[in-house]
């Protein structure tokens, strides 16, 4: 009884590597084009959010308006919350200013969430084409038939190798992407803040000025 089971289990062992070598292949695929997106993004960072920075830098010393934060052209996240917000009113909308910042961090962290995804799974992949063909090396090294030995390692290493790099590049990818995510989250709320600040306090002297017409 126990022997047939393994040998159910073995079998089904077996068709499961062709599963995996094509799991690794879409995954190794799928890291490839995340790759090229990084660095896309590095560039665009690198030279897009130069204004950014030096508006940032200027509204911290208060130097500058916090509305002309929407005659800046800005990429990426800043880009979409600027786009977002652009017609909304701070003073009387602020609940659809808090949802617009809450959805980029939502977005952000499915981003994240995929690539942590990719960096545990591949390592995992990489395993199971790694124990699988183990078997059929051994019964080949049994046998004495070194090609069969001979060609299953080949495919457990190499899957070994590839699982490795998925999880490789998947992480890296996720700690400078976290990094740079949350550097743009903290900015994006310390602008909402302020154009939150600036509108009331326009809100108040518009009123004043109305009062005073009145009387």
């Amino acid at each position: 009884m126990t022997d047939r089971l393994v040998e159910i289990l073995y079998i089904l062992s077996e068709g499961l590597l062709a599963p995996t070598l094509i799991l690794i292949v879409t995954f190794l695929a799928g890291n490839l084009l995340m790759l090229g997106g990084l660095l896309r993004e590095f560039f665009d960072r690198a030279f897009g959010l130069r204004s950014w920075r030096s508006f940032l830098t200027q509204l911290r010393a208060r130097r500058i308006a916090a509305a002309s934060f929407y005659d800046l052209m800005l990429v990426g996240y800043p880009s979409r919350y600027q786009r977002a917000t652009q017609r909304l009113n701070y003073a009387s909308q602020s609940v659809l200013v808090n949802k617009s910042l809450e959805d980029l961090e939502l977005d952000i962290t499915r981003r994240l969430a995929r690539l942590g995804f990719s960096t545990r799974l591949g390592p995992m992949l990489g395993l199971i084409g790694t124990l699988i063909p183990l078997g059929p090396a051994l019964t080949g090294l049994a046998s004495g038939d070194i090609q069969a030995l001979s060609s299953n390692l080949v495919i457990a290493f190499t899957t070994t190798v590839f699982g490795i790099l998925i999880g490789g590049f998947s992480y890296a990818a996720s700690v400078v992407r976290k990094s740079w995510y949350e550097q743009d989250l903290s900015d994006l709320e310390f602008v909402a803040t302020l154009l939150k600040s600036d509108s009331v306090s326009d809100s108040a002297t518009v009123s004043v000025q109305d009062t005073c017409h009145a009387t």
